[in-house]
């Protein structure tokens, strides 16, 4: 089998592919769930996902067979390296590209090939594949499946950078879009943008069935402080406040100014318990906050609501949004400085 051709990007792809830390990481429990669903979607013997370094095609995780990691010389998944979305091959043994492979002559003697790319930060960095020992096709319906299938792949192959539907919003967007869908005073999403992700979150969560939650976050008192202070003082408290969010979530999590003085946070891939948790976390953080104005120091509070759909029979990311402002009315009334879910 002839060698693909390096992509003109490499350099750049394995920064990317890099950037991700988890090219050694053992298989995890949350990729061989899509690649049992592929199996079964597709009727299919093997499924498998791949990250594909400088030489090493590592396999991530595999159903039906023992393909161990191997050479990217050898790899039929490296040609899928240099298309932007898949490739699809009804008979490998009569693709010049394959048919002299040691997967298609010998051992499982492989004929359908589909694979799809994975990306980081836009360029490929992997595989999401499905193969059978006898020739198929393949029609859009089928594309639709897989491209779906990818998407929930995605989602777990990024968790440790931006979740992927903001990825995907920065993608999309030009400098001057960009600039319409951030936040001045912060450089959070504004509430545009926000509640873009939010929708985005939940037509995900409907995909892949992973439990999501959201936070509604308003800072306590905030007209009184302005009033006495200032609005360039109130100005300082909205932005440390947005930079100890921040600092205080994960790096997937998507953060948002949803009003004056309100913050909207989507916790993608997160439980009730995890959700609740990381709102004593934030609640911690700020109360170190201390600001000073006209030699008084002034320690802000905040109050949080929190909904999840682990806990909640939402029909819609607003019967989400609505149940977490109903949350921090509660925490409002309970005295603030607290959190409610």
């Amino acid at each position: 089998m002839p060698n693909a051709a390096i992509p003109d990007n490499e350099t750049e792809r394995l920064i990317a592919l890099n950037e991700l830390g988890i090219l050694y990481a053992p298989l995890e429990d949350r990729l061989d769930r899509i690649t049992r669903t592929l199996c079964r979607l597709f009727d299919v013997p093997f499924a498998y996902i791949s990250l594909i370094d400088s030489d090493t095609q590592w396999i991530k995780s595999i159903q039906g067979m023992e393909l161990v990691d191997s050479p990217r010389s050898t790899s039929i998944c490296s040609h899928a390296l240099l298309v932007d979305e898949y490739i699809v091959c009804e008979d490998l043994s009569i693709d010049q590209r394959f048919s002299d492979s040691s997967l298609v002559t010998a051992g499982l003697e492989l004929r359908f090939y589909a694979g799809f790319t994975l990306k980081s930060r836009g360029l490929n960095i992997g595989t999401v594949c499905i193969v059978d020992t006898k020739p198929r096709q393949f029609n859009q319906e089928d594309i639709a499946t897989m491209r779906d299938m990818v998407s929930w792949a995605q989602t777990e192959v990024n968790l440790t950078q931006l979740s992927e539907v903001q990825v995907q919003l920065l993608s999309e967007l030009d400098q001057a879009q960009h600039e319409a869908k951030i936040d001045g005073l912060t450089g959070l999403w504004n509430q545009v943008a926000i509640k873009d992700v939010l929708k985005r979150a939940y037509q995900r969560h409907l995909l892949t069935q992973q439990p999501y939650s959201i936070m509604m976050i308003d800072i306590d008192n905030f007209k009184a402080i302005n009033d006495t202070h200032g609005h360039p003082f109130g100005d300082q408290i909205i932005q440390s406040i947005a930079e100890t969010l921040s600092t205080s979530l994960r790096p997937s999590d998507a953060i948002g100014r949803y009003g004056g003085d309100e913050f909207l946070v989507i916790l993608e891939n997160c439980s009730h318990v995890r959700a609740e948790e990381l709102s004593r976390r934030i609640l911690t953080q700020n109360h170190s906050l201390i600001f000073v104005s006209k030699g008084e120091d002034i320690n802000c509070s905040m109050s949080i609501g929190f909904s999840s759909t682990e806990k909640l029979d939402v029909d819609s990311p607003e019967s989400l949004l609505e149940h977490a402002d109903q949350s921090l009315y509660q925490a409002k009334e309970g005295g603030r400085n607290c959190a409610r879910g």
